[in-house]
């Protein structure tokens, strides 16, 4: 890949870039960020949240194709190391704005990925596609894998609207905002102090 990434005013990738041309998602492979020992590159791993982060920052729905590959990207890194970051969330949000019935298998296999996901994911991103009547209407119809194990587990979440998803995914939409742009806000420390 030889195009340069531009970078905004703000030095942050710019989002436009990344959804131009499906061939530069390769920058953002997990399986292509790793050196010979199987350790994460460092600006991989920049990338990767500059991204996201911009992109959450920015009205939204993004694009589908692009939003499903980020969390599939998520999962995989997530599955190789410890803790949960907030750019699983953010994916799994920028999924779930679509609020497409098959996006369900992507976001509880986010879910899934670790014991960390499981606890610091919103389950209730799972209820996207138009609340827990919904969801579960279109999960019974699948002839999906994991069907019986997310139908267990959707037969257990309170009953929710798709209303009450759209107000969760708003409110964490601005949780993420308001905290980026309040570290934008943040003066650069001289470390010569």
């Amino acid at each position: 890949m030889t195009a340069a990434r531009p970078r905004d005013a703000g030095g942050t990738l710019d989002p436009a870039w990344w959804t131009e041309d499906p061939e530069r998602w390769d920058l953002l492979r997990f399986e292509a960020a790793h050196d010979a020992a199987g350790r994460p590159l460092d600006r991989w791993s920049k990338d990767r949240q500059d991204i996201l982060e911009a992109l959450v920052l920015a009205p939204g729905p993004i694009d589908h194709d692009f939003a499903r590959f980020l969390l599939e990207q998520e999962i995989r890194f997530h599955r190789h190391c410890w803790g949960c970051s907030h750019t699983i969330e953010i994916a799994a949000l920028l999924l779930a704005e679509h609020r497409r019935p098959g996006d369900v298998w992507h976001l509880w296999e986010a879910i899934l990925a670790s014991f960390d996901t499981w606890g610091c994911l919103p389950h209730q991103l799972l209820l996207a596609c138009g609340g827990t009547e919904h969801t579960i209407s279109y999960v019974t119809g699948s002839d999906h894998g994991q069907r019986d194990n997310l139908l267990g587990y959707l037969h257990k979440l309170q009953a929710v609207t798709g209303d009450d998803v759209a107000a969760l995914m708003a409110r964490r939409r601005r949780h993420f905002t308001d905290i980026l742009r309040e570290l934008d806000a943040v003066p650069e420390r001289d470390d010569d102090r």
